[in-house]
């Protein structure tokens, strides 16, 4: 999703020898497991203040939006079932409610992916804040098999871990962006 040009509609029913499903089974499957294991809060129930670091923002931000979109995925999915088993009666009423989710997909799947762009550019400011950011990632894949970022989004979060690792060693941090390097 986060590098996806598309509309990322990925209904079968619309588009027959369309596009891969996995997508969809990052999202559904990763989404509801990342509730439970990434946030905010995490880092305040071992004493982290996360009020001066905005990276928490932004790892709550990609949360939410990965969570909405996996909850959208999910129906659709159920919808879809409805529709293979429902009668020729009501398909014309289920194919209109599975095209009305299906273009409801293009918006929330943008937010994530402008919600993952924030957190890979967003310095933290601690060094807490930067172990979080790594971990968030790496649990995103781990729980969900959800690579969040690829090419210059790892590029871009590595540039700015390393931006507030040598800002709390008191380093000069690099210069320029991702697609400068």
């Amino acid at each position: 999703m986060s590098q996806a040009d598309s509309a990322y509609t990925t209904s079968r029913l619309i588009f027959p020898g369309g596009p891969d499903v996995r997508r969809r089974q990052f999202v559904t499957g990763g989404a509801v497991a990342l509730a439970g294991v990434i946030s905010a809060s995490r880092a305040e129930r071992v004493g982290v203040s996360t009020a001066l670091d905005p990276v928490f923002d932004a790892i709550e931000a990609h949360r939410r939006a990965f969570e909405e979109l996996g909850r959208l995925l999910a129906e659709q999915d159920a919808a879809e079932r409805e529709l293979r088993r429902a009668p020729g009666g009501r398909r014309a009423e289920l194919e209109a409610k599975l095209a009305g989710l299906c273009e409801a997909e293009g918006a929330l799947g943008r937010a994530e992916m402008k919600a993952s762009r924030r957190l890979a550019a967003t310095v933290p400011r601690t060094l807490t804040g930067a172990v979080a950011a790594l971990q968030y990632v790496r649990d995103c894949y781990e729980v969900s098999h959800y690579p969040l970022y690829e090419d210059d989004g790892y590029r871009l979060l590595l540039l700015s871990t390393e931006r507030a690792i040598c800002a709390a060693a008191g380093l000069a941090a690099p210069n320029g962006d991702v697609g400068s390097r």
